[in-house]
């Protein structure tokens, strides 16, 4: 009698694990890993922005830096959701916008800010992804 109770838990509690294996699963696929997504948005998704921002700015600069960044971040939405480019097409189109930002921050920027600038993002492409 003791067996038997003891065989019915054990087998509820296999059932349980089963049904639970596929939702974790489910779960686990549905949303993206943090490199994966970080690695889309490039240096646009907060890394450049976040180095720009540390930089000691006027408050001058910080409203233009604003400004490019509020315009970047539009165009960038306008070449992610534009159905007519192809993945490479859209990798090109982000390449120009990055360009293009860069240009329009090193207008803004004194040169020591721009040296500095380039030393942070120069250290953020040696470091590795973050794993999760």
């Amino acid at each position: 009698m003791k067996i038997e109770r003891i065989w019915g838990g054990l087998v509820s509690l296999g059932m349980v694990a089963a049904l639970a294996v596929p939702v974790a699963l489910a779960n686990s696929q549905a949303t993206p890993p943090p490199q994966a997504a970080g690695k889309e948005m490039g240096m646009h998704g907060g890394g450049l922005q976040a180095a720009v921002e540390s930089l000691n700015l006027t408050d001058d600069q910080k409203a233009k830096v604003k400004d490019i960044f509020a315009d970047a971040k539009t165009k960038r939405q306008a070449v992610s959701s534009d159905a007519s480019l192809n993945e490479e097409q859209k990798k090109a189109k982000m390449k120009e916008l990055h360009a293009g930002t860069m240009a329009k921050l090193n207008e803004v920027l004194t040169p020591e800010q721009q040296t500095e600038l380039k030393t942070k993002m120069e250290a953020a492409k040696a470091k590795p992804p973050a794993q999760p």
